[in-house]
């Protein structure tokens, strides 16, 4: 069966490299109508340009203010959206509580779990208009297990996200609205090769599929999520992990 998401408009957040790149790539190739939202506004703009077509926009998640008129724009351009993706966020690797300042803490959690609080919170009501939305938001492996190179502030963040999907799930879901979240393993990003290089090896050996995720096995989720075939799915977490977590 083929997924055709004509006709839809998909909006992704940090979609300028890595996972929300293919994502938005994948959901193009679907038939959807892409956003592309991210800092950098360059990476977003090679993402449209791979694509062909849609829109890249500058956005800081963490200002409610930038958020708004985001929407404002989107809204304008396109009319309406019935896909959000929320993939954009910080990744900090693991160091001791003690060791993470309130500042560093803020800024975690401002991005990873405001942000799609306040990306959700702008986008929602149009959507219960349409009778019709499909949001996806990122947890991460951290969020089950607790951080295995990520920091205390990043597990906190993601598993913050479980709750947020959930609750919105409940909310959503009389108007047609489907909340699904995502919880990525080790996936094989520029950030994650870095960080990780020179130990692959111990990481893979515990991967019972035996190789590191790639973001098209992250995306072809993604698609999935914002089908039709998973109408009569909300408020799940699905573990894309190759099997080092079973929950």
């Amino acid at each position: 069966m083929k997924i055709d998401l004509s006709g839809k408009v998909a909006l992704v957040t940090g979609g300028a490299a890595g996972i929300g790149r293919a994502c938005a790539q994948t959901l193009a190739q679907a038939g959807a109508l892409v956003v592309v939202v991210d800092i950098n506004l360059p990476g977003a703009q090679e993402t449209i340009d791979s694509i062909g077509s849609g829109l890249a926009l500058r956005c800081d998640l963490s200002d409610p203010q930038d958020v708004e008129a985001m929407r404002d724009r989107v809204l304008t351009e396109m009319g309406k959206v019935d896909i959000l993706v929320n993939n954009a966020g910080i990744i900090s690797y693991r160091r001791g509580i003690g060791a993470v300042s309130l500042e560093e803490w803020n800024k975690v959690i401002d991005v990873n779990l405001r942000g799609p609080f306040l990306v959700c919170r702008v986008f929602i009501e149009e959507m219960k208009k349409l009778g019709w939305g499909k949001i996806i938001n990122f947890s991460s492996l951290a969020a089950r297990v607790g951080g295995i190179e990520v920091g205390i502030h990043y597990a906190a963040s993601k598993a913050g996200l479980i709750g947020l999907t959930r609750t919105l799930a409940k909310e959503g879901g009389p108007y047609g609205i489907n909340v699904n979240a995502v919880a990525p393993g080790i996936i094989a990003t520029e950030p994650v090769k870095r960080q990780i290089a020179g130990h692959e090896e111990q990481y893979i050996s515990q991967i019972p599929l035996r190789r590191l995720g790639e973001p098209q096995d992250v995306a072809n989720v993604i698609l999935f999520l914002a089908s039709p075939l998973s109408d009569y799915i909300t408020g799940i977490v699905l573990d894309i992990n190759g099997g080092i977590y079973m929950g």
